[in-house]
């Protein structure tokens, strides 16, 4: 008896769901949309009235879904056809209908509005601009019923990334198709707040690997301004970066339908392409199909609204499709959702029809005339702004909440039964089938792959440890870092020659938000016969105001200048392969205590005293790596400034403030983020003749920057300098003013700093200057033009430099033009000017990413 138990309990719950199945295949909605050929129109939407159900076909015009008895109200349609209604009759016995659309024709013959048929489309948009606030902000809550289904397959991974660690992974899912479905409850509140409950979850996607937010679209609105970050075609600066094109009116369900294309100006990385369709007289968008591709992600987005009560119209049904093609990966997706709407409650204010804001059919309306109705009804439909105003940026909660319900995977397929609205596919229902074994392969996978991570990468072997260095643990909260064998070799110059030493770095977190951290180096100099070194201790305190101290001090053979146009990186490069030396060097020994702090908001101040004594250096008997001997170890000077052996006891203060600084608490620190307001800086330095200290100067600097985002492209910035030497009695060279500067054709720098045709140390100056450097950045200045380089990634940039020093009677000038990618690396031409006269022209390139080899 004991035996046959389990077998009578399947028998049993197999009883029980036998009639369970049939009462719900009684209620079974189902069919086919097709074309007057009988070809399946694919993806065609299904809505009905009676309970606001969107219902999204397939990719071959069937659907399914489930419903009581009785006379339902559908309406069909699908982009290129005429939308159709119908009355159908639910009994006891579960229905099957085909349903015919007509292609449609949009007749370019019907013009109410003034002006020439190919201004109709910007005149029809310049209204639905205007009125977008009114549907943006015409619902205040609802609930939806949304079902999701997704599938995805990489059809292509190049060989060069199936190397070594990822070639498992890859193999494991080229090829393979992805199926995830979902169930859920979404609830929205006015503005913008989301709260998404996912009652039932599928996935052939193993748990592993993160699909992403793939309902992130169904929780955003057409009329956004803003959406994912590309400016929507129906924002107030929409007609600045998009063209529209009339291309006809069609009737449909009693109302007049106007076809408008939408054009970016300028490629569509940030903007999208494609079409909407526009209700004439009332503005608001019937259908939307949008288009963009960033970096070879191609996203296709069509929309279906459906009007679920008088002049409301939501969205109903989704359909997403994501094509990949970049760096010989090839993939795709497609998405489609379906939703119904229940307990609306609408914005009375945004209801009642603002149409009498426009102008009369038969009137131009003027591009400035729309975005002021567009402002009026944002101030009145849209939220209040609380009134004490911070700048502190919180945290707020995000507009989106996501629960998933305890049982969501664990849903049968009786309850997928009932919510499914299209039927699987031969490939989907294998891909769930396959679902349990692919788990099993991916853990297999990511088992050898922690092993291998284990014994191989930067400080992961004891070899790899010893020669790139490592950071260990040495207690609860302090730690040691050193460099390893790869730092043993520092800097070569024709002064020192080969240094030979180390770095290490002791860290202690013990105090809140507050770490301390001790950094120091030795190096032997194989051609001066000394050590150089030096130390540096940072005490952080007072994290909501930034406070730091700093204690540093050493002996170095030092850059000239502390305003150095060339690293030292690339003058040990340059100098080893070529014999080439931009840096000049001096002796310097230095002790240094800094304190900083923030006084107030947005305002930074800092107090130092510094030791200093400087001799001079000549070079040694050294040559490069093909016998080349550099230039000698004199920089020149137009104010004939020399280093000198001299000493020099300085006191210093700068302050830096920016208005209406925004900032942030990260981790119990204050981390400032942005400002609509230029920075301010005030610098002044003296060198005191006290104790046997040589040097007696007075300086003082201003100065004043900012950038400014001039459009979606485009952004400008700007820095202006000025100072003076007010007293100058006992001077030399390092303490003069310098200016960041290169003559070599290279460098880890942008452009937008230096000045890139001048030498490194001939405008540094002890009397008066004025510094001014503009910088344009744009993605489309010129070559960004070309379509095969049309691509997010690259920008262009002009660059304008100018520096006066009243002193000499110089005025030094440089302008160019830059192409490349940002903090990677960029290409330029620049050319520089004395005064009017053409000076000269030089190519130059800037690779910013060397930064991260050293």
């Amino acid at each position: 008896m004991t035996k046959l138990t389990p077998f009578c309990l399947k028998l049993s719950l197999l009883i029980l769901f036998i009639p369970l199945f049939f009462i719900a295949e009684a209620r079974r909605f189902s069919g086919i949309v097709t074309d007057i050929k009988g070809d399946g129109i694919p993806f065609a939407t299904i809505y009905i009235h009676n309970i606001k159900s969107g219902i999204s076909a397939d990719s071959r015009g069937e659907f399914t879904t489930m419903l009581d008895p009785g006379s339902y109200s559908v309406e069909v349609s699908s982009l290129g056809y005429k939308r159709e209604k119908y009355t159908i009759e639910m009994d006891t016995n579960p229905l099957f209908r085909t349903f015919v659309l007509d292609e449609i024709s949009y007749e370019l013959n019907e013009a109410k509005l003034s002006g020439r048929s190919d201004d109709r489309g910007l005149s029809i948009m310049k209204r639905a601009i205007a009125m977008a606030p009114r549907f943006r902000y015409q619902v205040r809550e609802y609930e939806a019923e949304n079902y999701l289904k997704g599938t995805v397959r990489v059809n292509k991974i190049p060989a060069i990334l199936k190397l070594k660690a990822i070639k498992e992974m890859a193999n494991f899912v080229t090829g393979k198709l992805f199926v995830l479905e979902s169930h859920s409850t979404i609830n929205f509140t006015f503005p913008d707040k989301y709260k998404q409950t996912v009652k039932a979850f599928s996935s052939s996607i193993p748990d592993e690997i993160d699909p992403g937010d793939f309902s992130m679209i169904l929780k955003s609105s057409i009329y956004d301004p803003v959406i994912s970050g590309m400016v929507s075609p129906l924002s107030p600066n929409a007609l600045s970066y998009y063209k529209f094109v009339y291309q006809g009116i069609a009737a449909e369900s009693g109302k007049v339908v106007n076809k408008i294309l939408v054009i970016p100006k300028r490629g569509n990385s940030k903007l999208f392409a494609g079409h909407l369709y526009i209700v004439d007289n009332v503005w608001n968008v019937a259908y939307a199909e949008l288009v963009t591709n960033q970096s070879g992600v191609n996203v296709n987005v069509k929309i279906n609204y459906n009007e679920v009560s008088e002049e409301l119209f939501l969205p109903t049904t989704y359909n997403i499709k994501v094509d990949i093609s970049t760096l010989g990966i090839k993939a795709e997706g497609r998405y489609f959702s379906s939703s119904s709407y229940k307990n609306i409650k609408t914005n009375s204010s945004a209801l009642v029809f603002n149409g009498k804001r426009l102008p009369p059919p038969d009137v131009n309306m003027k591009k400035k005339e729309a975005l002021q109705v567009a402002k009026r009804l944002e101030k009145e439909l849209a939220p209040l702004a609380p009134e004490n105003r911070s700048l502190e940026i919180k945290k707020s909660a995000p507009n989106t909440s996501v629960i998933v319900d305890s049982s969501a995977r664990k849903k049968d397929s009786l309850y997928w039964l009932e919510v499914r609205k299209v039927p699987l596919r031969g490939d989907e229902v294998l891909s769930y089938q396959k679902r349990d074994s692919l788990k099993i392969e991916l853990k297999e996978i990511e088992k050898r792959d922690s092993v291998r991570e284990q014994n191989s990468g930067r400080g992961g072997s004891l070899i790899e440890k010893i020669f790139f260095g490592h950071k260990y643990k040495v207690s609860q909260n302090l730690f040691f870092s050193y460099g390893g064998l790869s730092k043993v070799v520092g800097d070569f110059n024709f002064v020192d020659g080969y240094q030979f030493g180390q770095n290490i770095s002791l860290q202690y977190t013990g105090f809140k938000n507050s770490p301390i951290n001790f950094d120091a180096s030795a190096y032997y100099s194989s051609q001066r016969r000394t050590v150089l070194w030096n130390s540096r201790i940072r005490v952080t305190h007072s994290p909501l105001k930034n406070g730091s101290v700093i204690i540093e001090g050493g002996r170095e053979s030092a850059d000239i200048s502390n305003n150095p146009g060339v690293s030292r990186f690339l003058n040990s490069y340059s100098s080893f392969l070529f014999g080439i030396n931009p840096v000049k060097l001096m002796d310097k020994r230095y002790a240094r205590i800094s304190s900083f702090l923030d006084v107030a908001n947005g305002l930074y101040a800092g107090l130092s005293l510094s030791l200093n004594s400087y001799a001079p250096l000549e070079n040694g008997n050294v040559k490069s790596l093909f016998g080349r001997t550099g230039e000698q170890n004199i920089p020149f000077n137009i104010n004939n400034g020399l280093v000198t052996e001299s000493s020099s006891f300085i006191l210093a203060g700068s302050v830096r403030y920016t208005p209406e600084y925004y900032y942030r608490i990260d981790n119990g620190r204050k981390r400032y983020v942005r400002s609509a307001y230029p920075t301010f800086t005030l610098n002044f330095s003296k060198a005191i003749q006290i104790g046997g200290f040589s040097s007696s100067w007075t300086n003082l600097e201003l100065g004043i920057s900012q950038t400014i985002k001039t459009d979606i492209y485009s952004s400008l910035n700007y820095k202006a300098e000025g100072g003076l030497f007010i007293s100058a009695k006992e001077i030399s060279l390092p303490d003069y003013k310098h200016f960041a500067t290169s003559n070599i054709i290279a460098s880890e720098e942008i452009f937008n700093d230096r000045f890139l045709m001048a030498d490194g140390y001939k405008f540094s100056t002890n009397g008066a200057w004025l510094n001014l450097r503009i910088n344009y950045l744009s993605e489309y200045l010129l070559l960004k033009r070309l379509p095969f380089l049309d691509t997010p990634l690259l920008t262009e940039a002009l660059h304008f430099k100018s520096l006066w020093l009243p002193k000499v009677g110089i005025h030094y000038s440089e302008a160019g033009y830059s192409f490349g990618m940002d903090n990677l690396a960029r290409v330029g031409v620049f050319v520089s000017f004395d005064k009017l006269r053409y000076n000269g022209i030089g190519f130059r390139i800037s690779i910013p990413l060397l930064k991260e080899i050293h």
